[in-house]
Parts: structure tokens; sequence; C-alpha cells
């Protein structure tokens, strides 16, 4: 059961427009897990179509969705998504995978460009046509953890497969998690299945181990170099 939301802003901003496309794509993620966050966004949608009904009558309903899924389809991430997901909306793809990753990715998460760190964690860069974030797939292997890392801004973490813990707790299929500057911690997935997980960083993590802060420029280069 998904259990970590996005808070009321996040889905505020979701509904009018105003988050940024690597946002948006971790709410709509989240979205297509969560029916409860769908009603929400969908009453908040409501509430504003009447409010623009007072002042536009004619004013056009959009899907957020649907509008979101064209701005992917036409590569105008600049433009805002309108409305709301419906709360009725079928949630995921036949794959299991949120339809927005999916279409993001091609149809194949494996196909994606992946940059391995050690032997516990690969990292595939999206390009979703947002330069103030850094979008990616992150898949921990069964049983490992993470290298310990400290943020150095906000990181949205969206769990698309399996779950992982940390010191504070532990995190399932369809989970919101947003981290913030200065918290530390190691996501360790849980010995069943791989942990894949949506990404949306801020700054890039500081990571707490000698060995991976020396690769961290090398990383980074080859992260930059396939999102572009």
């Amino acid at each position: 059961m998904v259990s970590f939301h996005p808070d009321s802003k996040f889905l505020t901003d979701f509904a009018a427009g105003s988050l940024a496309m690597s946002e948006a794509v971790c709410v709509a993620a989240h979205l297509e897990f969560c029916g409860k966050c769908r009603a929400h966004v969908q009453q908040l949608s409501d509430v504003a179509a009447q409010m623009m009904a007072r002042l536009e009558p004619i004013a056009d309903e959009h899907d957020g969705f649907e509008s979101l899924m064209q701005r992917i389809d036409s590569a105008e991430p600049a433009a805002p998504q309108e409305s709301a997901v419906r709360a009725g909306r079928p949630a995921l793809a036949a794959s299991g995978i949120p339809r927005v990753v999916e279409k993001l990715a091609g149809g194949n998460l494996q196909d994606l460009n992946w940059v391995k760190l050690g032997g516990s964690l690969r990292i595939a860069p999206m390009d979703v046509g947002c330069k103030r974030r850094q979008t990616a797939i992150y898949d921990i292997k069964a049983g490992r953890p993470m290298p310990e890392h400290e943020h150095r801004g906000e990181e949205i973490t969206v769990l698309l497969k399996g779950s992982f813990s940390d010191a504070d707790g532990k995190y399932v299929r369809g989970d919101f998690v947003v981290r913030h500057a200065g918290e530390r911690h190691q996501p360790t997935a849980t010995l069943d299945t791989d942990c894949i997980c949506l990404v949306s960083l801020e700054q890039p993590v500081k990571p707490s181990s000698l060995w991976y802060r020396l690769m961290e420029p090398f990383v980074q280069y080859r992260l930059s170099g396939f999102s572009h």
C-alpha cells in the first residue's frame, strides 16, 4: 500500500500546471499508483474550472495527464499541463510501469543508457527537457545498498518496482519520497527483487565514500552526456 504522497503544494502546483517538467513527471507517475491523490488533484481541477467558468464561460477543459503526454510527444516541455489527472483513469500500463515513464523511456527501461556505480547501483538518465533538474531511473540490486550520500538539494523519488529501506523507514511501490538539502541516508533494496525508482534531483548528491567522491566527476559527465 502506498504510504508516502506528494504534499498539498505539489498537487496544487501540478493541477495549476506550474511544476517544472521533471517534478511534474514524478507527480504524474505517483498519480498512476494512487487513486487518493488522483481524486485530490481532480477536486483541485474542478474548483479551478468553476472559477475559470465564472471569468471565461467558454474556457476549454483539458485532461492534465493527456496534456503532459502531449508535452512529451511534441517536445515542448515548457508548456504547462492545464488540468488534473482524472480520478477514474486506469492507473498503470500493462508492464506495471507508469505510462508517463514508459513513454519517456521509449517503451522499455532496459533499452536506456545505463551507467554503473559499483556492483549495487546503475543509473539511466532521462531527458525530459528540464534543465533545472536531473531526472533518471535508478536500479538498486536486490539486497544491496546504494552508496551512502548527502543531499545538496531537493530529491524526489517515486518507487516503480520493489522497495527499499533506510534509517527512517521502508518505502514501497508507488511511494513519493522527498529529501532535502543536508539530509544523509543509504537506501538498501529489499532481498526479494531489484528496486527501480524514478528520481528527480535539484543538485547532484554528495557521496560519503572517498572512492565515490573521486568517481563523481566522471559519473556526472557520463550522466549529462547521455541526457542531452
